[in-house]
């Protein structure tokens, strides 16, 4: 099991960095992108829920989370539940940024996927939503 679970760490890596190579150069640092990313799939959030999934401290985020907001591509409410923090939200500009930073890199997996086979595409697609399981379960704290 093993090495079977280094040889998909590899291949999830290897081709985590191709799309990387893909990516267009934008006015976002890789670590704005991942905080625009983290709102976009775990919903409107606090900075310091943001700083706990990332493992690190809110203060860590204080920058990034500014330059987001103040770049218009973040939203910041204050928390229904707690006055003094503040939920963000992404922003119709950040919508904007997230589907032009992802379109290059589904038109090169797009042309790398027209290569395969019909079975190869869907056998694919279940990997993809075993991928996203795996992902989704709880690590360590």
């Amino acid at each position: 099991m093993t090495q079977e679970a280094a040889e998909l760490r590899r291949a999830v890596q290897h081709l985590a960095r191709r799309l990387r190579d893909q990516r267009p150069r934008g006015p976002l640092t890789d670590v704005q992108r991942g905080l625009l990313a983290q709102v976009l799939d775990h919903g409107p959030q606090t900075a310091a829920s943001m700083a706990r999934r990332a493992h690190t401290s809110a203060q860590a985020l204080t920058r990034p989370l500014a330059a987001l907001v103040d770049g218009g591509y973040l939203e910041r409410a204050p928390d229904p539940q707690d006055g003094r923090q503040h939920v963000l939200t992404v922003s119709a500009l950040g919508w904007s940024m997230l589907r032009e930073d992802a379109a290059p890199r589904d038109a090169w997996l797009a042309d790398g996927l027209a290569d395969l086979t019909e079975a190869e595409r869907s056998l694919l697609g279940i990997a993809a939503r075993l991928l996203e399981g795996l992902a989704r379960r709880p690590g360590p704290e």
